[in-house]
């Protein structure tokens, strides 16, 4: 399967819309996530990060190397990633930790999360850039007519900001 871009930005969707596009991703196949914590100081980290983990660790995928939208260098998009099962209880999970959307950025106080990245099959399928305020979809030239078939918008490319 020849796979495109398509190129999200959080200011086509509402919170709820991107929780409805991660159900729209879980029926095209997405199966783990991963997402990253960024904090200022341990301890804020830790306590934004201990209720999420409470939830998620028993759908534990453990760490494998997977495609990441960061990294250090060029190098290091593919490295080491904690994974979970993607199911209706870690997505209840996602929704607690970003609860204003998929797409959000929020470093709100000392701690958050940020860079939610869904897999199929261990491959990227949609991957956000929190900071950056994009995110990107893999998809077949049919899964993108289903995509805008459902309502979703998306663009061709990056759309320009300012």
């Amino acid at each position: 399967m020849t796979s495109i871009k398509r190129y999200l930005t959080p200011t086509d969707f509402t919170a709820a819309e991107t929780w409805r596009l991660v159900e729209w991703c879980r029926a095209m196949g997405a199966d783990e996530f991963t997402i990253d914590r960024v904090g200022s100081d341990a301890r804020a980290e830790a306590k934004v990060w201990r209720p999420f983990e409470k939830v998620v660790k028993p759908f534990s995928r453990g760490e494998k190397s997977r495609e990441r939208m960061s990294g250090p260098t060029a190098d290091d998009l593919t490295r080491s990633t904690r994974l979970w099962a993607l199911n209706p209880v870690t997505i209840g999970a996602l929704q607690q930790a970003l609860p204003n959307g998929l797409l959000a950025y929020d470093p709100a106080g000392r701690a958050w999360f940020e860079d939610p990245i869904l897999y199929c099959d261990g491959n990227l399928l949609l991957g956000v850039l929190s900071h950056e305020a994009f995110a990107v979809l893999r998809i077949s030239v049919l899964e993108s007519v289903r995509l805008s078939a459902a309502g979703f918008p998306s663009h061709d490319s990056l759309p320009r900001v300012g």
